[in-house]
């Protein structure tokens, strides 16, 4: 009788690595779902622009800290974006789910730039920067398209400054909660 088949398969989750890579996949892009849903419920009118970052970039952090797929952060992104694009929570910005992309996008270009660096600090300030993306592509969709974006009601320095105090604090949380419970630096 042959047992090292069936011990093998008992001390994995999944058994094969197509199943783990699909679970991981899916587990990632429903994590970007469940932070628009947060972000849907917590929706109160503070006039601080990018204040949503704090948990959304939080969520994201530490998805791809835990995920071993270097574009963790656009699958996450992209679980968003499906969301957004249903338009189940009345969303207003006509650009919010190119917003989620480009965020996912460049988070991943600049870990990958920055690869070798496990610093929560730095990953912070990455995920700051990150978020300031947001900002950059309303002033440029607003200049373009002549459209009126409430962020701007206070002047073009103070969104891009909140954003980025709020993505950093988020990239600080999703890395501290990272390396709290699974002991992982962030990457």
């Amino acid at each position: 009788m042959d047992t090292g088949r069936l011990q093998k398969s008992i001390s994995r989750v999944f058994p094969n690595k197509t199943s783990a890579i699909v679970a991981e996949l899916f587990l990632l892009f429903f994590l970007g779902v469940i932070a628009v849903v947060i972000h849907s419920k917590l929706r109160i009118p503070m006039h601080l622009p990018g204040k949503q970052g704090l948990i959304f970039i939080a969520l994201v952090v530490a998805g791809k800290g835990l995920s071993r797929f270097p574009y963790a952060a656009s699958l996450i992104c992209a679980g968003s974006t499906s969301l957004i694009l249903t338009n189940l929570f009345g969303f207003s910005d006509p650009f919010m789910a190119v917003n989620f992309i480009l965020l996912g996008g460049i988070m991943d270009i600049m870990f990958k730039l920055s690869e070798g660096i496990h610093n929560r600090i730095f990953s912070g300030a990455i995920a700051g920067a990150s978020w300031m993306a947001v900002p950059l592509f309303k002033l440029i969709t607003s200049s373009l398209f002549l459209l009126p974006m409430n962020s701007f009601s206070t002047g073009i320095a103070y969104p891009f400054i909140t954003y980025f105090l709020f993505g950093l604090a988020g990239g600080l949380l999703g890395s501290g909660l990272l390396s709290l419970f699974v002991g992982k630096e962030s990457r």
